[in-house]
């Protein structure tokens, strides 16, 4: 599974290398936590794209910090093939994650960091469904109740992505 997800994120990464637009070279610690917040917002924006995908791309090439796309409970939503905006919503994984650790870089609890990738993933969804709604997706509903509950950490916590 892990391997599939790593090659899904390289593949996706070469991709948006080669999109016109915003140069990831030009991206920097403040742009990529700036991006992270953007995307949130207004995921579908005329720019969004590009903004997406220069951040991605310093999120996998920044030395600053190292992101794990952590596989199974927490991601099989992300990556079912019937959401429509998966692809989206694992780059915001990644920005999300890399985001958190930028902001924070005393803190190393890889939970922390996948549990703040999850929650951006949320705000990116919710946004995304306001504009689109017949893109919603069941399994991204139930994570969004999981945190509406206070459930989401305790999911993050069993995955326990920093041990594997």
């Amino acid at each position: 599974m892990i391997n599939i997800i790593s090659s899904m994120v390289i593949a996706f990464a070469f991709a948006v290398f080669f999109v016109d637009g915003v140069n990831a070279q030009e991206f920097g610690k403040d742009e990529l936590i700036k991006a992270s917040k953007f995307l949130e917002e207004k995921p579908f924006d005329k720019n969004a794209k590009n903004i997406r995908s220069a951040a991605f791309v310093y999120a996998a090439d920044t030395k600053e910090v190292t992101v794990i796309i952590c596989g199974g409970e927490i991601t099989k939503h992300i990556m079912d093939k019937k959401n429509k905006n998966g692809s989206e919503l694992l780059a915001q994984y990644a920005i999300g994650m890399t985001a958190f650790k930028l902001e924070n870089p005393d803190n190393n609890d890889e939970n922390a960091a996948q549990l703040a990738g999850l929650e951006s993933v949320l705000k990116t969804y919710e946004a995304m469904i306001a504009e689109k709604p017949k893109t919603n997706h069941k399994g991204m509903d139930e994570y969004v109740q999981k945190r509406n509950n206070s459930e989401l950490k305790a999911l993050v916590d069993a995955a326990d992505c920093g041990k594997k």
